[in-house]
């Protein structure tokens, strides 16, 4: 295995053991909330890419596409429970935040199409 891809190999099994160790506290420890569950994992997921950033290693998009929207899902939870709200309004939230993102990453990876100038 080239250094690269050793590195890389090295930063998704950290990644996931970081998962496994940060799901397990969030279920343990009864005042952490499902939100601050999904806070974490957004953020261990944004540290992975940020790590193979910093290494040289190109970025997982799909890592920061998960890693901002399960951010997002934490944020949106977090402020449904201290606005009082009821558990729908953030699911409702976070389907519409992962529509938005569907819909957007196709158009915004649409390959630019040049102009030819008119014979």
């Amino acid at each position: 295995m080239s250094g690269l891809k050793e590195i890389n190999h090295t930063f998704a099994a950290v990644g996931w053991g970081l998962l496994f160790i940060w799901w397990g506290i969030v279920i343990l420890i009864d005042p952490l909330t499902i939100g601050m569950g999904a806070i974490g994992t957004g953020l261990i997921l944004l540290g992975v890419n940020a790590a193979r950033h910093l290494k040289g290693i190109p970025e997982r998009e799909s890592t920061t596409i998960y890693g901002i929207m399960f951010l997002a899902w934490g944020v949106i939870d977090q402020a449904r429970r201290m606005l009082g709200l009821n558990e729908g309004v953030s699911w409702a939230a976070i389907l519409i935040v992962i529509g938005v993102v569907a819909f957007l990453l196709p158009l915004l990876r649409q390959p630019k199409i040049a102009m030819k100038p008119e014979e």
